[in-house]
């Protein structure tokens, strides 16, 4: 532990000194992996990832991969030397390759610095066999038995000499090779659904007014709005009659997220009902222009012509006329006749024939006229004189 923080020191004060004396940089800023380091192995846990990087220009984010895959973007001060510690939560055994990738204020971006470590136990990778050297060829030199001497043949002839027996050479056998190891292959952890943003454009309408729902999801797996499945970048207009409350849900095997937007809605104020005053009718229909005609008959002693008259009035009521009556009185006779409508408020009876025992006499006609909810002319109006005569002829 103590060597690797000396390093680290040692690393840092180098980089100082090259971004100080050496001229602008250019490349990107040069990022150092501190921990875990190259080779590291690493317990099932979570873990902590640190990294430093330094630019002339100032550093002004550090990034961490896992498996080539963006764990984190950690944005920095700006400095000439910044660090960023992150956490990391390895979910399976296996070998990952962590890497560490610095951005300086000009928008460069240097080389990475990368580790490979192994987390936990795992499974399924054998030893390597140790690898067997070549065999080499030996070649065995026979040493040669000693010849006995030749006999001589019994003619004298010499025994020719026994022949030297062949040296094979011993076969060699190619090394085996070793079996090759499997690398395994990590998994990248599943990413947790993120929702960049939710909103209603506007947020406060007038009763009858519509808003638009808008919003943005990352790493989901599906997407709902209010409980039916939506596209994880879209819009969606909404007309509440009230003020409402939407909920985005976004699912993913690495956790889900859930943001609300609320529009509210500025209702009518509730009309105030029109009381309309009832005005009860307690006035009698209105009678004018009474008229007879002729003003002048005779009575029927002698079967004359001339023994009717016609009557006739004009009444008007609010409420509506019902009925107009004819009241008459002759000497000592009397009686009503019901006046017939004869359109625009005017109403008409014909009265007689009449007899009378003195002449002259005179026939009084008065009216009465009622409406639709009970009101009457009384008195009754009144009278008009029709003077009557005998018939002299």
């Amino acid at each position: 532990m103590k060597y690797t923080i000396v390093c680290s020191a040692l690393l840092i004060l180098t980089a100082l000194l090259m971004a100080s004396c050496g001229p602008a940089a250019t490349q990107g800023p040069m990022a150092w992996l501190d921990q875990p380091l190259d080779g590291a192995k690493l317990p099932l846990e979570p873990q902590e990832l640190t990294a430093h990087a330094s630019d002339a220009d100032g550093v002004t984010s550090l990034e961490f991969y896992v498996n080539g895959a963006l764990l984190v973007r950690s944005t920095a001060a700006g400095g000439m030397l910044e660090h960023a510690t992150v956490g990391w939560n390895p979910s399976t055994p296996g070998v990952y390759t962590i890497a560490a990738r610095a951005t300086d204020s000009q928008g460069n971006t240097g080389p990475d610095s990368v580790a490979v470590v192994t987390v936990g136990e795992v499974e399924g990778s054998p030893a390597p066999s140790p690898a067997v050297p070549p065999t080499e060829e030996i070649v065995t030199e026979e040493t040669p038995s000693p010849r006995p001497p030749s006999s001589p043949g019994p003619t004298g002839t010499p025994r020719p000499p026994t022949p030297r027996p062949t040296t094979t050479a011993p076969t060699v056998t190619p090394p085996r090779p070793s079996p090759t190891r499997p690398i395994a292959t990590a998994t990248a952890p599943a990413r947790r659904a993120e929702i960049a943003y939710f909103g209603a454009d506007p947020s406060t309408i007038n009763f009858g007014g519509c808003s638009t729902l808008s919003w943005g999801v990352e790493y989901a797996a599906a997407v709902y709005l209010d409980g039916q499945g939506v596209g994880d970048h879209a819009t969606q207009q909404v007309c509440p009659a009230s003020s409402t409350t939407y909920t985005l849900y976004a699912t993913s095997a690495g956790g889900d997220a859930q943001a609300t937007a609320t529009v509210t809605v500025i209702e009518e104020p509730t009309p105030t009902p029109i009381v309309t005053a009832i005005v009860v009718d307690t006035t009698a229909p209105y009678v004018s222009n009474l008229d007879a005609d002729p003003d002048s008959i005779t009575a029927n002693a002698y079967q004359c012509n001339g023994t009717q008259t016609t009557v006739s009035v004009f009444a008007d009521d609010p409420s509506g006329v019902a009925s107009v009556r004819a009241y008459w009185t002759l000497e000592s006779q009397s009686g009503q006749v019901d006046m017939t409508p004869q359109g625009g408020g005017l109403y008409e009876a014909v009265l007689g024939p009449f007899s009378i025992s003195a002449a002259p006499a005179n026939l009084l006609i008065s009216f009465v006229a009622r409406d639709t909810v009970g009101n009457s002319s009384s008195p009754p109006v009144g009278p008009i004189t029709v003077g009557v005569t005998y018939c002299i002829g």
